[in-house]
């Protein structure tokens, strides 16, 4: 049977490949490039950081002449062959109706077969995961020393595409302790499992030892990935402004030469920009988790919506249908989440632990993406180790509901349902309350950041609101982009006056400096008619709670916006050394006809050494 649902897998996503003719866009298109590149010049070319496995597993199709339509074809072949490590896995864990349902499932999973036309790593790093996976439950109990090899070796094989894997080999204790190992084998069965996952990653070690002259088992990006993921203008999310940031104010370009000191680079800003407000991290966090784990219809934005990557017929046939298409493949996860989490509950009421013994490793991949960077993408392998429990919850939910229409219910059938049922509402009741509470930690303690220019070289500028006041219609006070920050203008209280207060922090030595800055309203704010009142108010800088400069009238700034001018502001200060807090302060007294994205944006911030007339 297994091998009629890994055909009905593999004949699904070869025909969707076949029928849905995708053209590589993004970072996919890179890899398809880099296997072309690998095939011509024997080498990567010099932007490449990634872990090679995929770039090893396609490029052989360039080498033979296959083009995109062949290697979207081995993409899909081997997500078909993910079938049978599900069935099997279920088989072992609870028989042959369960692997059935999980096999099933799988061949049938919506976005599964929709992603199966993108020329990725997810795919098949997921697949050569849960057949490590299949290996590992398959001959834990009979053949540990085997399960441990296998699992170590296929580990391997995943880590040289996805390299995060790597510590999900240490969880593998759990399945050996399960099916009836000592303590102490287990320890012996975890420890050979992790050193064959090491081995296997030795020669990319020796690799990096040629080429980086350091020795090191995983790629030269996971620092730029976690600065992606601290990004707080962008909630976590890529942005091409962090490029450009991070390449003034370092000296070093993303994805180019020198790789090891880029990266180290870009891992220390992150961690510098995770400690800068550890709640607005926490809800950051909540964030990541919430793209990672929420909706399923962001997995068909590469493969189906994503602009340039359909032919114009295609591309208005899935426009037409976006919201029943969207509906399925949220649908379908939703349903495998809630029955996987019954399943759960299932498995620990009727004590099978060996059916529990792979959820660390979904838990700790979620752990590791919210904690670093998630995409929906990266949820495919958290999918598949979650199917077997699904099917355990339909198997259940048949042979239970059969029994009660038979009248022979079983014993413990109610409590099984008062934990499955249970568990699953605790945790769908939980999740929108962490994403609010997430919310709220990233709308009360949002900041932002931008490039400054201290003594001509530029520098990450932190923004913090402080004591901000009026009504802001849900926006954040503070948003940054690359060489500037905005602050939201807010909507007074009739008869009174509103503010927004943002500062940053520089650290000087002692002496003489000139301040500037430009300022613009964008929206610009226009009066309803040219004899109504502009906005008024004003706009006022401090450098460690002193005034710097006469207040500007918040008219002032509005009538040049209007004319396309930003407001040039400069001013000059006796620094006595150390750090210099620059505070703006924004109060308005009145706001006609405001936008609600009007934002005072403070735009090229510089700190020159001297009186600069």
């Amino acid at each position: 049977m297994s091998f009629v649902v890994v055909a009905l897998a593999i004949a699904l996503r070869v025909a969707w490949v076949l029928l849905v003719p995708t053209k590589p866009v993004g970072d996919f298109a890179m890899y398809v490039e880099s296997a072309a590149y690998l095939v011509e010049h024997g080498g990567f070319d010099s932007e490449y950081v990634y872990m090679p496995g995929y770039i090893f597993l396609i490029a052989p199709v360039q080498a033979l002449g296959g083009g995109w339509l062949a290697t979207k074809l081995v993409g899909a072949v081997l997500g078909g062959l993910g079938a049978g490590a599900v069935y099997g896995i279920a088989r072992r864990m609870a028989g042959g109706s369960v692997a059935l349902v999980a096999g099933l499932l799988y061949a049938c999973w919506p976005a599964g077969i929709a992603i199966a036309s993108v020329t990725g790593t997810d795919m098949p790093a997921a697949v050569l995961l849960i057949v490590a996976a299949y290996f590992l439950v398959r001959f834990a109990a009979e053949r540990p020393v085997l399960a441990a090899i296998l699992f170590g070796v296929f580990t391997g094989f995943a880590a040289y595409i996805r390299a995060i894997v790597v510590p999900l080999a240490a969880l593998s204790l759990l399945v050996f302790r399960t099916q009836g190992s000592s303590w102490r084998s287990s320890i012996k069965s975890t420890a050979i499992a992790c050193l064959v996952a090491l081995l296997m990653l030795v020669p990319w070690a020796v690799r990096n030892r040629l080429r980086y002259g350091e020795t090191f088992f995983t790629d030269s990006h996971g620092g730029l990935t976690a600065l992606v993921g601290a990004n707080p203008n962008t909630d976590g999310c890529y942005a091409r402004s962090l490029n450009r940031m991070f390449r003034d104010v370092t000296g070093f370009a993303l994805l180019a030469e020198p790789h090891r000191e880029a990266d180290r680079a870009s891992l220390a800003l992150a961690k510098t920009w995770i400690a800068f407000d550890p709640l607005f991290t926490a809800g950051l966090l909540a964030s990541k988790a919430e793209r990672l784990l929420v909706h399923e219809r962001a997995l068909l934005y590469w493969p189906l919506f994503r602009a340039g990557v359909l032919p114009p017929a295609h591309q208005a046939f899935f426009a037409r249908h976006r919201v029943t298409v969207e509906a399925i493949a949220d649908n379908f996860w939703l349903c495998v989440l809630a029955l996987g989490l019954m399943g759960c509950a299932i498995a620990y009421a009727r004590k099978r632990w060996l059916a529990l013994a792979l959820l660390p490793q979904a838990i700790a991949l979620v752990l590791l993406y919210t904690a670093i960077f998630s995409e929906p993408r990266y949820r495919l392998p958290i999918f598949m180790l979650l199917l077997p429990l699904s099917a355990i919850a339909l198997d259940w939910l048949w042979q239970t509901g059969r029994a009660l229409l038979r009248r022979t219910p079983p014993p413990a059938w109610k409590r099984e349902a008062a934990l499955a049922v249970g568990f699953a509402a605790a945790i769908f009741a939980a999740a929108p309350a962490v994403a609010w509470a997430g919310g709220k930690l990233r709308e009360h303690h949002r900041w932002a950041a931008s490039e400054c220019e201290v003594a001509g070289r530029p520098q990450f500028c932190l923004w913090r609101p402080l004591g901000s006041e009026g009504d802001f219609d849900g926006r954040p006070a503070v948003q940054g982009v690359w060489n500037g920050v905005g602050l939201a203008l807010p909507r007074p209280a009739l008869g009174k006056s509103a503010e927004v207060t943002a500062e940053t922090e520089f650290t000087l030595a002692p002496g003489d400096y000139t301040l500037s800055a430009a300022i613009d309203i964008v929206p610009f704010i226009a009066p309803f008619e040219p004899t109504q009142a502009d906005a008024s108010g004003s706009i006022s800088f401090l450098g460690n709670d002193q005034p710097l400069s006469p207040a500007i009238p918040l008219a002032d700034v509005a009538s040049a916006s209007r004319e396309g001018q930003p407001w040039a502001w400069h001013t000059s200060l006796r620094h006595a050394g150390g750090h210099l807090r620059l505070r703006v302060r924004t109060e308005v007294a009145s706001m006609p006809n405001r936008s609600s994205s009007t934002r005072l944006w403070l735009n090229d911030v510089r700190v020159e050494p001297g009186i600069v007339p």
